[in-house]
């Protein structure tokens, strides 16, 4: 049989519902060297959204929540906040609702998304695995790609971009420079060098964009798209960086200390994911162990085994009362969920609407006019490539059944919006 007989995407689809022969795997293996790994990878997102809810259970078959667990980490996370005050009882139902929701989807590391699910009921709770995802693992986006904004003088700015290869900088005593994979490193060398005229580094990824960074201890910084780190450039007995926005870090054998907005993580020889906003700090740990610091609370929390979330954010009783910050830990979160956004290939099987937005809008670059216009109770199923146009993301919250227009980089959901759009192109279309 000749190449050309060969349908690659029915190949691609067998792999996917997990019915594909000996035989038919080493001959997609034989076929996918032909294309080049973009080419195969839309491929794999076409078939994925023509499969639509085919795809098999795997192990998740037959899940089941644990709702006494469930019920247990509700009564653990309500204790937390009446250290200080004594709080109004709560119904059952919605401690269960609340430690549901918080499970569910505070591994996406999305604030805004937290604090909806925390106000509004969720039935959704999205399994911690998920056997379809070793196609997304074809591959992260390649650090050679890397490109970022720097911050070395009061107002100078420079760009760097991903065929800058060798030395970029010289400021204090740091080096910055660019290898050839694409790591942004970060080093110290002797000698006398200019004073410099600021006291930190300030590294800033735009929408599209992603940074890969290595510290001078050897931590490793993936930065996602519209991310800040703020880099100390005096030497510090123990390395660290602020952050804030949303990253994947990767620490040496040494101490390295992550400052948030409202808190700080200190760890060693481990890897985790961490969205910091002004809201709120999250993380999911894949390896080693780390504290998470909350200023407020002068308390710590240990994160200890895989997939283990810490959570430290402001929340509200009531509208009328003032925001307290709370701190806890939750078990069984999933870190290759968490990790998406650096995939080439993004993979969503029927997650909030509101998650899917927060975490597209922060990669595109567009701005939500009214959050609370988004709908509460849908959920989405869609692939998507990091190299796809933002019309591709529309027509995916469109196929799932939601209305929206775009105007200058806004993007709205409210039905007035939408009406008074129509009326004006109806109007426009009228006058010529």
């Amino acid at each position: 049989m000749g190449h050309t007989d060969i349908n690659i995407k029915e190949l691609i689809k067998q792999q996917l519902l997990e019915q594909l022969t000996a035989e038919e795997e080493k001959l997609l293996e034989c076929e996918k060297i032909r294309y080049t790994e973009d080419e195969y990878e839309l491929m794999v997102i076409e078939v994925l959204r023509g499969l639509g809810g085919q795809l098999p259970k795997g192990i998740l078959q037959d899940w089941q929540p644990d709702v006494d667990a469930i019920i247990e980490k509700a009564k653990a996370l309500k204790a937390l906040k009446a250290e200080k005050e004594k709080v109004v009882k709560v119904q059952k139902e919605e401690k269960i609702y609340l430690a549901v929701s918080v499970a569910a989807l505070l591994f996406f590391g999305l604030a805004t998304l937290i604090y909806f699910a925390l106000r509004q009921e969720v039935t959704y709770v999205l399994p911690a695995g998920n056997n379809s995802l070793h196609f997304a693992n074809d591959g992260d986006i390649p650090s050679a790609e890397s490109s970022c904004m720097l911050l070395v003088g009061k107002s100078t700015w420079i760009k760097v971009y991903p065929d800058h290869v060798g030395r970029i900088k010289q400021v204090g005593d740091l080096l910055i420079s660019r290898t050839k994979e694409g790591v942004l490193k970060i080093e110290r060398t002797a000698g006398n060098h200019e004073t410099p005229t600021i006291a930190n580094l300030e590294i800033y990824t735009e929408a599209r964009q992603q940074c890969v960074l290595e510290t001078e201890d050897g931590t490793r910084i993936r930065m996602n798209a519209q991310t800040w780190v703020r880099y100390p450039i005096k030497k510090r007995d123990i390395a660290y960086i602020d952050l804030i926005g949303e990253a994947y870090v990767s620490t040496s054998e040494k101490t390295f200390i992550v400052s948030t907005v409202k808190g700080k993580v200190t760890s060693t020889s481990s890897d985790f994911v961490i969205k910091s906003v002004k809201e709120s700090t999250k993380i999911v740990l894949n390896n080693g162990k780390l504290d998470l610091y909350a200023y407020n609370l002068k308390k710590s929390k240990r994160l200890h085994s895989p997939r283990d979330l810490g959570v430290l954010m402001a929340d509200w009783l009531d509208k009328s009362s003032v925001p307290k910050d709370t701190l806890f830990r939750m078990e069984d979160m999933n870190f290759e969920m968490a990790k998406m956004w650096t995939r080439k290939v993004r993979m969503y099987e029927n997650i909030p609407l509101r998650a899917f937005v927060e975490e597209m809008s922060r990669w595109e670059g567009f701005t939500i006019k009214q959050w609370d216009c988004l709908p509460k109770n849908k959920f989405i199923t869609t692939s998507v490539h990091y190299q796809s146009a933002k019309e591709e993301v529309y027509s995916a919250i469109k196929d799932a059944g939601v209305l929206l227009y775009e105007e200058n980089g806004m993007l709205s959901f409210c039905p007035d919006d939408k009406k008074n759009k129509i009326a004006m192109t109806e109007r426009r279309k009228h006058n010529e």
